[in-house]
């Protein structure tokens, strides 16, 4: 597996914020959505963020970039009111960090594979965790990593991964903590099938239930 990159230390007071008195945490606590490029480009410049691998990406580690269908949306203003962006970094077998598929490279040749390959089949999938708002808030990375680990590095997908999480100065939830995960559709590997689509990653409603099942045993173990 290759090694996660973090872009703001999980340092600081020894737990985390906690939810209001009778705040119970979202559910379901795990949702899986497929990235499916749109057949007629982009219906609102505004939805940007959702239509390619590139944008997604983008998104979770809070940049702005350029990806088949133009620019993605500028975060600044988003930002100024408050830097959510705990931590982030690329969980995968290992070569999937190699110098042609490092940063970008990697979504951006999965998009453009869809192009032309089965186009209406999914680029990749957005996974959203609820993470438990009575953790301690170093246990979240930890939580991640071995989810991540356990669902999807096993099973030969790459993981791009971000938390997210923001507290007012009295410690009061802004953005309850939350994993995103951007995870791809698609064969990695150079070879015959590089490119096309994987069934087996997350493309049945059972691989998918398997994967939920996963976090919800991740979680059920949490040490609090």
């Amino acid at each position: 597996m290759t090694p996660t990159y973090t872009v703001a230390p999980l340092t600081g007071a020894a737990s985390s914020p906690r939810a209001p008195t009778g705040v119970v945490d979202p559910t379901p606590s795990l949702t899986i959505t497929p990235i499916i490029h749109p057949r007629d480009g982009v219906p609102d410049p505004r939805s940007r963020t959702f239509w390619s691998a590139v944008a997604n990406v983008l998104y979770i580690r809070r940049q702005q970039g350029t990806d088949l269908f133009g620019s993605t949306p500028d975060l600044s203003e988003k930002l100024a009111q408050g830097n959510d962006l705990i931590a982030c970094g690329r969980r995968g077998p290992t070569g999937c960090d190699t110098d042609t598929l490092a940063g970008l490279a990697l979504w951006d040749a999965a998009d453009r594979a869809a192009q032309g390959d089965r186009p209406s089949a999914p680029v990749a999938h957005h996974i959203i965790g609820w993470l438990p708002t009575n953790a301690r808030r170093e246990l979240w990375q930890d939580l991640t990593l071995d989810f991540l680990d356990r669902g999807i590095v096993a099973n030969g997908m790459v993981a791009e991964w971000a938390i997210h999480s923001l507290a007012d100065d009295d410690g009061r939830w802004i953005k309850r903590p939350h994993l995103h995960v951007i995870v791809n559709h698609r064969f990695w590997r150079a070879g015959t099938r590089l490119g096309q689509p994987n069934i087996a990653w997350l493309g049945t409603p059972r691989h998918r239930q398997r994967l939920i099942e996963d976090w919800e045993t991740v979680m059920g173990a949490l040490p609090l």
